[in-house]
């Protein structure tokens, strides 16, 4: 097999990562896994490994590695005991496509890596291109997004001239909130903000559903996916799921995507691209769907959908912070304490998220007004780097964001 169809699944025990591994189960004969990535999950990535037989496989949680060896019922398959061997087989000639399924932020320098060698990504980390997304759009033409709804528009507007376009909108679902009280919202527990009501995915990714923060990144990200302005990207609240994204022309005329609400077909698509393969998804049966219902986003209930404009129309920091101020803030929503950074208060609840975000991009906004986007991204990635050994990409810049304004 040519390294064209060899791939690298980062983040592989994840349910993107499980879902791609569905996908080609369907489609053995095409594609070969070079390396599997994950956290902790050793159980997972056993049954992974023992499964596709990869040449490589790494796991984060170094302390675990012998527990790994213990479950494989082969030897074929190198276990990497440290990043910087997998740094260097992502920037190698051993594949051709990287999956970007990690979750939050730390998976931005190894999807990196792989844009820098010319490789095909298909990206499910959001948070790659919010947090950089200056340098990523150089490397535009490599990237494939899996996301539904960016997945939806790239099928829809292939290699069409973005100044064809009048706007895009981004469909909702809306969370499980949907319809719920915003009086209420200081007593939504972990376990009802966990409970989607379309979709199955992982645990960051559903509160960030849950809050529609979801949203706000998914608006940054097609804002350097597509080449638009901030006003040209909009979002509609459609509970069904089936709908993923509409792209409207500027002859009056408006395209759209739909299908089941299944990861399966935008990771085929991304697969398969420019060709179609089996996701092992049938189509969709509109005769017994329902009804299609759409309407406006309730920004009094959901107002993290402005940070977005905001971020966008800030500094090059803005995107980057609203990010991690996110990440730190769902992870202490997840595991039910107080994050270590001093924008929130001592009690802290499921409406304590999106109060933080809020805080952090008006501090972002007043403090980084004049900074040079592509100086302050290179020293960013710098101290990214640096640091990578000791603290969490999210941590680090929290933590130190009025260092990296003072070495501006």
């Amino acid at each position: 097999m040519s390294n064209d169809n060899k791939l690298i699944i980062l983040g592989s025990t994840g349910s993107i990562g499980k879902s791609t591994l569905e996908v080609i189960k369907h489609n053995k004969d095409i594609y070969e896994v070079i390396c599997l990535t994950a956290d902790s999950n050793t159980i997972a990535l056993a049954e992974q490994i023992n499964l596709f037989k990869p040449k490589y496989a790494y796991l984060n949680n170094h302390e675990l590695i012998d527990d790994l060896k213990s479950r494989l019922s082969h030897n074929q398959t190198i276990v990497l005991t440290d990043i910087s061997q997998l740094h260097d087989i992502l920037k190698s000639d051993l594949y051709s496509t990287l999956v970007s399924a990690m979750s939050g932020s730390t998976g931005l320098l190894l999807t990196f890596f792989a844009l820098q060698s010319s490789k095909k990504v298909l990206l499910a980390n959001k948070e790659s291109l919010v947090m950089a997304g200056d340098l990523f759009c150089k490397y535009r033409k490599h990237i494939i997004p899996i996301d539904s709804e960016h997945n939806a528009i790239f099928q829809v507007i292939g290699n069409l001239d973005s100044q064809e376009i009048d706007k895009i909108t981004l469909t909702a679902s809306g969370g499980p909130f949907r319809e719920y009280p915003r009086s209420k919202f200081d007593l939504i527990t972990v376990e009802m903000a966990l409970k989607h009501p379309n979709w199955s995915m992982g645990r960051k990714i559903t509160i960030d559903s849950a809050t529609m923060m979801n949203k706000c990144l998914e608006i940054i990200e097609a804002y350097y996916l597509f080449n638009l302005q901030p006003d040209q990207i909009d979002v509609l609240v459609h509970p069904e799921s089936i709908i993923h994204s509409i792209v409207n022309y500027k002859d009056g005329s408006s395209l759209c995507q739909f299908s089941e609400p299944n990861m399966q077909i935008p990771i085929s698509f991304a697969l398969g691209y420019p060709n179609r393969i089996n996701s092992g998804i049938n189509s969709l049966d509109l005769s017994t769907s329902g009804n299609l219902n759409f309407s406006k986003v309730d920004h009094d209930k959901f107002p993290s959908i402005n940070y977005a404009y905001k971020a966008l129309a800030g500094s090059a920091m803005s995107c980057l912070i609203i990010n991690a101020a996110n990440e730190l803030a769902v992870n202490a929503f997840l595991k039910k304490q107080k994050p270590d950074f001093i924008f929130i208060s001592p009690r802290f609840k499921f409406s304590s998220i999106v109060s933080s975000c809020s805080k952090v991009i008006f501090c972002s906004l007043r403090n980084f007004e004049i900074e040079s986007k592509s100086s302050l991204l290179r020293k960013i990635f710098t101290f990214l780097t640096e640091s990578a050994n000791e603290l969490t990409s999210s941590e680090i810049l929290l933590k130190n964001w009025f260092v990296l304004l003072s070495i501006s």
